[in-house]
């Protein structure tokens, strides 16, 4: 997904149009999907749930949601009328029955946002998101289950002084399970460059949470939106944080290498063993060759 420019415009519904929708759990399921990831579109939740790029019923299921406003949409304008998306987010009524079925904290229903104040930088970064967890849902199968928690229920609080703070903020987070084996893939989208200070604490935050039982089925995904970034957190890691490398299993790619869900079972991911350190003038990291997320895949 490319968005360089953007204009978010609520579809509104004539005072006429209600409709009474009977809730059971595929409602639920479907309210709940969008909650995790904040937004979403009709084919990405077609995705999610039935692993289909199109699916009818998805189309009129969310429909019929909106016109019981348990949802809002909106169509994004990407700097021209053809192909303008169209994106559903929780209304406030959605919130309620979720609220009401007991599937998610008050503190948790109060962060979800609104349409109206997505910022264009926050919505691209919820968008890729979304796409990037609908599109490697596709891969799922009877050998090869795939699970998502979204950012809403990936991020962990912990008490402090008596407030809130997060300690683990990935965007959200995949279970991958062949047989009897799981892994857990904590993924972090990044689509502006850091500092390296803040790359540091981000990666620090995992070490201090995971203990090492947890960390020997746990890996640490980051998603860069180009590859210099990629590079750049590399190189640092390596040169100052060579220590953090041996706690945890990371893996990174990069948007360039992802152009269709069949790429994220292909060798596109860089690891520490991957990379090397070249001086032509200045300090580079090389990334000799990708690699599999896991073995089995």
């Amino acid at each position: 997904m490319r968005l360089n420019t953007l204009e978010i415009a609520m579809i509104k519904r004539a005072d006429s149009d209600s409709y009474n929708i009977r809730m059971n759990p595929a409602t639920l399921e479907l309210l709940s999907l969008i909650f995790e990831f904040k937004l979403a579109t009709a084919w990405q939740i077609s995705r999610f749930l039935e692993q289909k790029d199109r699916s009818g019923y998805i189309y009129r299921k969310l429909h019929r949601l909106w016109r019981a406003d348990l949802l809002e949409s909106f169509k994004v304008f990407t700097g021209s009328r053809v192909g303008m998306p169209v994106y559903y987010i929780l209304s406030r009524n959605g919130l309620k029955i979720l609220a009401d079925n007991g599937k998610y904290d008050a503190a948790k229903l109060r962060n979800y946002p609104r349409a109206a104040l997505f910022a264009r930088g926050v919505f691209k970064h919820e968008a890729e998101i979304v796409e990037l967890a609908s599109l490697e849902s596709m891969h799922s199968s009877n050998s090869l289950r795939i699970s998502f928690k979204g950012e809403s229920s990936s991020v962990v609080y912990d008490l402090r002084s008596s407030n809130n703070i997060e300690v683990l903020t990935p965007d959200y987070t995949v279970y991958l399970t062949v047989g009897k084996n799981q892994e857990c893939v904590y993924s972090e989208f990044e689509r502006t460059a850091k500092s390296k200070l803040a790359m540091e604490k981000k990666i620090e935050r995992y070490i201090r949470y995971l203990n090492p039982e947890q960390c020997r089925h746990t890996t640490i995904r980051l998603f860069f939106q180009t590859p210099n970034m990629e590079q750049s957190f590399w190189l640092n890691m390596i040169s100052n944080k060579p220590g953090f490398l041996k706690r945890l299993r990371i893996f990174t790619t990069n948007l360039i290498l992802l152009n269709s869900h069949e790429q994220f079972l292909e060798p596109i991911y860089a690891t520490e063993n991957s990379i090397k350190l070249i001086k032509h003038g200045y300090l580079t990291a090389s990334i000799q060759e990708r690699v599999k997320l896991f073995s089995f895949l």
